[in-house]
């Protein structure tokens, strides 16, 4: 029993002795895995994909940025079209109550030119009778001239005949 306790003991310091060197081994590797041997065609490999994938981080973010401001203005477009449909659709109503009041002048203006040609040729007929009229009166105050004349004569021939006769008397 005393030398199967001593085996007992040899084992265990044995065992002891593979744990402590295991041990030791495995925080050798593990510091060998926190700065791995690499190689300068991989590190430099490693290192140009780290910096194509920072460059594409960058550009996403751009992207990403350049879609925000595209969404805001294609927003603010969207606002402009509406205003802008909203003022064609104003002009278009005032074209529209234009076209209705110009229509209706037209109308009027036809109207009134009809009217005016109507008074026009009740003028030109009014003014052919008075100028008949005219001429008609000034034939009668001529004849009425004459007649005055030829009272005036016969009374003064009536005049000189009786003063001649009363003379004689």
């Amino acid at each position: 029993m005393l030398a199967e306790l001593q085996r007992l003991q040899i084992l265990i310091k044995t065992l002891t002795q593979q744990l402590q060197d295991k041990r030791l081994e495995n925080i050798q590797l593990q510091a060998q895995l926190a700065t791995p041997v690499v190689n300068p065609e991989e590190q430099q490999a490693r290192l140009a994909l780290q910096h194509q994938l920072e460059l594409l981080q960058v550009e996403h973010a751009q992207s990403v940025k350049d879609q925000e401001t595209l969404s805001e203005r294609l927003v603010e477009l969207g606002r402009s079209h509406q205003d802008l449909q909203s003022n064609h659709e104003g002009l278009k109503a005032t074209h529209t109550q234009h076209q209705v009041e110009q229509n209706q002048l037209r109308s009027e203006i036809q109207q009134l030119k009809q009217t005016l040609e109507t008074e026009r040729a009740d003028f030109a007929q009014i003014k052919a009778q008075l100028e008949a009229e005219r001429d008609g009166l000034v034939r009668k105050n001529e004849f009425a001239k004459q007649k005055v004349e030829a009272i005036i004569h016969r009374l003064s021939m009536l005049g000189q005949s009786t003063s001649t006769a009363d003379t004689a008397n």
